[in-house]
């Protein structure tokens, strides 16, 4: 096993209505995005203090996977819109 610090961690969030996504930048340090739902949260940040390309690959990565779930969820409130299931899906995500 290596000594330098690397990524670590595994966790799940079930996110519903008042979850959150705030991204944090500062001017000399990496930027923190940080994921709540109630009162747990994940924070996402990058190994050390400074970028390489790694963790710009990460990063858009990430926007990449992101948008990809968007579209996903997007794409099940209409079908569920459609079908007049949505309430019935939002109790159940509560």
């Amino acid at each position: 096993m290596s000594g330098a610090p690397g990524s670590f961690g595994r966790t799940s969030l079930h996110v519903g209505a008042g979850s959150r996504v705030e991204c944090f930048t500062y001017k000399d340090k990496t930027p923190i995005l940080d994921i709540s739902a109630g009162s747990a949260s994940v924070a996402i940040c990058i190994a050390g203090n400074g970028t390489d390309d790694a963790a710009l690959t990460f990063a858009r990565a990430l926007v990449r996977q992101a948008e990809q779930f968007a579209a996903e969820v997007e794409r099940l409130h209409a079908e569920q819109a459609k079908s007049g299931d949505s309430k019935a899906a939002d109790s159940a995500a509560a």
